[in-house]
């Protein structure tokens, strides 16, 4: 008899700051990781690509984010792309509604990913919009790119495929994606 669960069960969510994104490998370099409720998007219509690993099926009944502090007429997209860099699954320009709170979309179908790598996209259209996230001081340029994020400039609605360049800016968001259809 084993010790542990054949099928363990899937997490409620899976988003960038879990244990199977790239936020871990971020924390081992420098330290520490500090979520900021208002971290302001550095440069507008940019999208960054946070790679994600996922060693099981895993059923997408919502995607999420957090918005920041102040909520301006602003618009978002949220993304999911497969390792060779194709659009699976993606919001469509969405406008964030909201102040400090998650922002949830729920999919026209629920679908599920297969085990593997992915990248989790997000974009945003102004520079005046805050979000949750990672932008300090405590981060740089060359310890996100170590981590493996991505950006690509003029991405918002994300693009079928991605052209991503090794990451520019200093911000990491948080967002992801869940198998409740409602609840936290």
């Amino acid at each position: 008899m084993a010790d542990f669960p054949a099928n363990p069960p899937t997490p409620l969510f899976v988003h960038t700051w879990t244990q199977w994104s790239s936020a871990l490998d971020l924390y081992k370099i420098h330290g520490t990781l500090t979520i900021t409720a208002s971290a302001t998007w550095p440069v507008a219509s940019t999208a960054f690509y946070m790679p994600i690993w996922l060693p099981w099926h895993y059923p997408v009944a919502r995607v999420f984010w957090i918005n920041g502090s102040s909520v301006t007429s602003v618009n978002v997209d949220f993304g999911i792309y497969n390792d060779d860099g194709v659009l699976i699954y993606n919001t469509t320009s969405t406008a964030r509604a909201g102040a400090s709170v998650v922002q949830y979309v729920t999919p026209s179908a629920p679908f599920i990913l297969p085990p593997g790598r992915y990248y989790f996209a997000h974009s945003c259209d102004s520079i005046t919009t805050n979000r949750g996230g990672m932008a300090t001081s405590t981060g740089t340029v060359a310890r996100y790119a170590l981590a493996g994020l991505l950006q690509e400039a003029s991405a918002l609605p994300l693009p079928a495929t991605m052209t991503p360049v090794t990451v520019a800016n200093v911000f990491f968001p948080l967002c992801g994606i869940t198998r409740t259809a409602s609840g936290f």
